[in-house]
């Protein structure tokens, strides 16, 4: 599941590892929501803007399980596509 597949930028395989941990428990923390983020055409933009938020924070040195996560959810919820309710009001 997780989308690590290389080591980005030198990252050691200790730290791939727990960057793989946190993009799962975001990913799982998603779907326990039923968020919209995590549905149907979304999944790969989701999972996609997590990844690169997690790998962006670590880049900085943070290696706090649960801030990355933060950091994850934070971008699901911004990639997460917006719907608009249109209201008639009366003249």
């Amino acid at each position: 599941m997780a989308p690590f597949k290389e080591n980005p930028e030198g990252i050691s395989p200790a730290t791939l590892e727990m960057l793989d941990q946190a993009f799962t428990a975001t990913w799982c923390e998603l779907q326990a929501r039923r968020s919209s983020a995590a549905a149907g055409d979304n999944e790969e933009a989701t999972r996609a803007a997590i990844a690169k938020s997690i790998l962006d924070l670590a880049a900085t040195g943070v290696r706090d399980h649960g801030r990355l996560k933060r950091h994850g959810l934070h971008a699901a919820e911004q990639a997460r596509p917006r719907t608009r309710t249109i209201v008639h009001l009366p003249e």
